[in-house]
């Protein structure tokens, strides 16, 4: 038997079935990284999504609380709806909360789509049965939002989140 010389160690490689092998493993596992790319990409667009529709629920309610506080020109459910279709909020309010239909959706400049209304609040306990308060009246605002084209799928308001606040307007006259 013929004894190995240090040159014969170093000329020592892989063979080519365990150079293909590598080369498999290798792409099966780049593969598997590849698949979740889409993924990612389409929770990353699912959260961007949430993030307008949140900002944009977030606006309007803000809106309808700084409209609420003008205590001279704000002093029921009317002039409030009347004063968020104007500059400088300039949003399409309806006077109830109606059916989630396609109809009644809205486009936005940021792209969602929403469904909004400023009304008497019929659940506040007040007396008489109305919703007025002494000089206080309560109304409810409510916005439905939602990032997918409202217009084109008939059921994307129908499962949109709905965010609701009470705003008290108060009559100092």
């Amino acid at each position: 038997m013929k004894k190995r010389t240090l040159f014969d160690r170093i000329r020592a490689g892989f063979s080519l079935i365990e150079v293909n092998m590598a080369i498999f493993v290798l792409a099966g596992g780049a593969l598997a990284l590849l698949g979740l790319f889409p993924l990612g990409l389409r929770e990353s667009l699912a959260a961007r999504n949430e993030m307008r529709v949140a900002a944009f629920a977030e606006r309007f309610i803000n809106a309808a609380r700084i409209a609420a506080s003008d205590t001279e020109n704000v002093k029921d459910a009317d002039d409030l709806r009347s004063a968020l279709q104007s500059a400088p909020f300039n949003f399409h309010v309806m006077d109830d909360a109606g059916d989630a239909e396609t109809e009644n959706a809205e486009e936005d400049d940021s792209g969602v789509f929403y469904r909004a209304w400023v009304m008497e609040d019929p659940d506040w306990p007040a007396e008489g049965g109305g919703a007025k308060l002494g000089t206080k009246r309560i109304a409810q605002v409510g916005v439905q939002v939602t990032a997918e084209n409202a217009k084109q799928n008939k059921r994307a308001l129908l499962v949109a989140p709905m965010y609701v606040v009470r705003v008290v307007l108060e009559d100092r006259n």
